[in-house]
């Protein structure tokens, strides 16, 4: 039973989904008949090179590109949509944010205070993790070695018998 708690613990490590390395943020709007797409990974760090793909209904495709240096890319407004517009931002593997463009939102221009209100959303999604979220990493860091520091104290002590 002792040989497998290691392996169990490793499994158990290995098959969080949600442990990425940088969280990819992606943000998108309409202005003046073209869809505007910007991608970071949070304190403005931006996506570069990163594949942009747009879909449909039944996930078809609509529309693909790559944003440049400044993590932005921008396309003319596809004609004849009559669904939801999904944006997916691919940043290699495990980094894959999106974005999703209701159609009311396709047809309608932005006013200034939507704008806003979109920026607003934006910046929040951009923020630095809060220092309780730091701590949290850090503990469990620390609660991991001396989990694997008292496996192997209970092996000698065990030999040792």
């Amino acid at each position: 039973m002792r040989k497998i708690i290691p392996y169990i613990a490793l499994v158990l490590m290995m098959s969080s989904t949600s442990a990425l390395a940088h969280k990819v943020i992606v943000f998108a709007w309409v202005e003046q008949g073209r869809i505007h797409v910007e991608g970071s990974f949070g304190s403005d760090q931006p996506a570069k090179n990163c594949v942009i793909k747009v879909t449909g209904l039944n996930k078809v495709l609509v529309h693909q590109g790559i944003t440049d240096a400044q993590g932005t890319y921008s396309f003319a407004l596809p004609k004849n949509l009559d669904s939801d517009l999904v944006i997916e931002m691919n940043a290699g593997p495990g980094h894959l944010g999106h974005w999703t463009i209701s159609k009311d939102e396709l047809g309608a221009e932005p006013t200034p205070e939507n704008i806003e209100k979109k920026m607003a959303q934006k910046q929040s999604l951009e923020k630095n993790p809060s220092l309780a979220r730091i701590a949290a990493g850090i503990a469990l860091i620390f609660g991991l070695a001396f989990l694997a520091s008292w496996i192997k104290r209970r092996k000698t002590k065990g030999h040792n018998a």
